[in-house]
């Protein structure tokens, strides 16, 4: 049964490193995947493996999600606004077992508590269950003298201590190639941390026969000890056999009854073999709330981002009208990776979690061998809304703090240096997202002299606002901007600006009061829905190139899954931009309707409302603009020719309709076609069986990060 279990959660990733010379330089041959031991025990021997990743089982630690050998079965216990506590200042719990905890005779109890208007942790809790059969329960009490009397929010994750927790873990038989490499992190998970000291192993066997190939001991109560470490070993001494392994781990002081949450990360074996052609590597960076016509390179009056413009704008490829997916974080986050509109992907308010059908980019790129990572600033991209499928790593910055005392960007672009540097050697992809830019304005002091002059607008007490908030989002702009050109001067140093490729964007804009309104959210103008999207690679990538014909989110991932050299993904509904990056002209009759999407109804930190209900969409076709918004009284149209009313000031849709019946029936259109586009695509052979989609509770942590970028009170 162990070994059963073993095979199927497996993740053994044959790869390739292989290093030549060439001319007296050392140039990288990035790996290919041989086998992926993991996707074929799910899929059986005989049949084809998945690409999908939903059934592999993934532990995050300090931040991090990485897949693993094991699984860490949890759950949620309490999730409740208003407990009341006594006046002794106790709170007692008795909590039936989720369905994901039956059968644990031993639970950890992870428990956070709501005051202050914060989420504060308290210390894990082991206990015993009771009961038996599927009706087991926990019992528990917490302790709260300071809100004694009072209602507060609770929030209890049970963690299951299964009794085989220390058995080893076995694999299947590989034939182990010449030169080969096995690659693996080591973590404790959290709620384990207080439990000691742990002892792990790796035995390479052949039959019964093992030998020891690997140990070292993890301790928690250090810092090391509570994050991921990445490791090695040589195996070429086992060339041309075949050979298993044997993971293990152990409490180092154990008296019988202790336990641990020990777990292995991505086991990978590298082994040399020359790389597919016209293979990339490919970065793709999102700052999260950047309008296009605030940088430098858009024609923007203030040199927000002299690096982006040097290297993007004079050394790359431009895209001049990128439509935004949605005009809110997740949704369009969702369609760059996944190459599906948001009322297809289901991700919409930023609650829902995408359904089991859906493939994203990084589960192709996984399955077509490429090393693939993610670093982003968590808020509404957190891992349980299936951002982190498919991404061997994916980090998230939980951290509240904007701006203690750096800004976040400076955490995430050294997390990518630290990952870039770990993957030079293979084929690699790369998703960054920083929340700089994002409200509150928060820049550096060194950067208050800069962008002064915002003026033009009458003085009242909202333009005053809107002037300082403009100079400050400017200002982040060109601290983001000049934390990208220490990125950069990274890639280089590693020499990885010879094969790949950087894709840089954002997922909507931002309002200062153009129509009335500030931030983001409900509205369907160039100042939230155009984008920036430019591409860098020098041999790769024309340089000086600007494309005038719209682009869109939707085109990502075709996009980058070209660059890799992979096939095109079943359910992509966007056009790869790969031939045009290279220098080829734009294909004959390029006019294309491209859509957008917004599901709010309350605009700026104040969360005015706006008479308009959920979901608006809009439907663009090269200058033409036609959006639609629901009111009480029913549908609302506005249309505008961006030539000649680039600011969008006069909705002629009154005296137009005949021009912009297209564009109507697009927009009216939009839902049905949307579910024409999810049946075609659960249809579709790749597609795994349906699920219910189902919604996300936001986690303690991702509720103190949505507070402290302003969406929540």
């Amino acid at each position: 049964m162990r070994r059963s279990i073993a095979l199927l959660v497996v993740a053994l990733l044959i790869a390739v490193a292989l290093w030549r010379r060439s001319g007296g330089e050392t140039v990288m041959m990035p790996y290919v995947r041989l086998v992926d031991l993991a996707a074929r025990s799910r899929a059986g021997v005989a049949a084809a493996p998945s690409v999908s990743t939903v059934d592999l089982p993934t532990v995050s630690i300090a931040d991090e999600t990485r897949y693993v050998l094991q699984p860490l079965r949890h759950d949620t216990l309490v999730h409740a606004d208003d407990v009341h506590v006594d006046s002794d200042g106790r709170i007692s719990f008795r909590v039936p077992l989720p369905k994901r905890l039956h059968g644990a005779d031993r639970v950890v109890l992870v428990s956070y508590v709501h005051e202050d208007q914060h989420w504060q942790p308290l210390p894990a809790l082991p206990l015993l269950t009771q009961g038996a059969g599927d009706d087991r329960n926990v019992a528990f009490g917490l302790t709260l003298r300071r809100a004694a009397g009072r209602a507060i929010g609770v929030y209890v994750e049970g963690y299951a201590i299964a009794p085989d927790w220390n058995e080893p873990q076995p694999t299947q038989e590989i034939d182990m190639p010449p030169h080969a490499e096995l690659r693996f992190g080591i973590g404790i998970a959290p709620p384990a941390w207080r439990q000691g000291p742990v002892r792990f192993e790796i035995q390479s066997c052949r039959a019964a026969a093992c030998e020891s190939i690997f140990a070292e001991t993890l301790d928690p109560a250090g810092a090391e000890g509570r994050l991921w470490q990445d490791r090695s070993v040589s195996l070429a001494k086992w060339a041309g056999q075949r050979r298993s392994f044997r993971f293990s781990a152990r409490l180092v002081h154990d008296d019988g009854g202790g336990f641990s949450f020990p777990r292995w990360a991505n086991p990978t074996v590298y082994a040399p073999k020359p790389p597919p052609a016209r293979s990339l590597n490919v970065i793709l960076l999102s700052i999260d709330t950047l309008r296009a016509d605030h940088l430098t390179t858009y024609g923007y009056e203030h040199d927000t981002a002299p690096f982006i413009d040097e290297t993007f704008g004079k050394g790359g490829t431009v895209f001049e009208h990128c439509v935004a997916a949605a005009v809110t974080t997740p949704p369009s986050h969702m369609t760059m990776l996944t190459s599906l509109p948001p009322c297809v992907h289901g991700l919409k308010t930023g609650l829902e979690v995408i359904p089991d059908w859906v493939i994203t980019l990084a589960e192709e790129m996984r399955a077509g061998g490429f090393a693939t990572g993610a670093v982003t600033e968590d808020g509404w991209l957190g891992i349980e809304h299936g951002f982190g499928r498919g991404f061997n790593v994916y980090a998230e910055n939980k951290s509240p703090d904007i701006m203690t005392p750096v800004g976040q960007v400076e955490h995430t672009f050294a997390r990518a240096e630290t990952w870039l540097a770990r993957h030079r050697e293979q084929r690699f992809f790369l998703f960054l997202h920083t929340f700089q830019v994002h409200s509150p304005y928060t820049p550096p002091p060194r950067y208050q002299s800069l962008f002064a002059s915002h003026d033009g607008q009458p003085v009242t007490a909202d333009s005053r606002r809107n002037l300082r908030d403009a100079a400050n989002y400017d200002r982040e702009i060109r601290y983001t901007d000049d934390q990208l050109r220490r990125l950069f001067a990274t890639i280089t140093a590693l020499g990885l600006q010879k094969n790949t490729i950087f894709l840089l964007t954002s997922d909507h804009g931002e309002e200062f009061l153009e129509h009335g309104y500030w931030q983001h959210g409900a509205h369907l103008y160039e100042e939230t829905t155009h984008v920036p999207l430019m591409a860098w690679g020098p041999g790769h990538v024309v340089a000086g190139r600007r494309i005038a014909e719209p682009v869109g989110h939707v085109d990502l991932m075709p996009t980058i899954l070209a660059l890799a050299g992979l096939p095109p993904a079943a359910q992509a509904q966007g056009t790869s931009l790969a031939p045009l990056l290279a220098g080829a002209a734009f294909p004959p009759h390029p006019s294309r309707t491209l859509f957008s999407e917004a599901w709010g109804n309350k605009a700026d930190d104040h969360y005015r409302p706006i008479d308009v209900e959920p979901p608006s969409y809009l439907a663009q076709d090269g200058p033409f603009k036609l959006a639609r918004y629901r009111r009480a009284d029913g549908f609302v149209y506005e249309y505008y020719d961006l030539t000649a009313d680039p600011g969008e000031r006069t909705n002629t849709y009154a005296g137009k309709t005949s021009e912009a019946a297209p564009l109507r029936a697009a927009v009216d259109a939009y839902e049905r076609n949307c579910q024409a586009i999810e049946l075609a695509v659960r249809r579709h052979p790749d597609a795994i069986a349906e699920t219910t989609p189902h919604r996300a509770l936001l986690q303690p942590e991702e509720e103190e990060k949505l507070r402290a970028l302003g969406y929540l009170r």
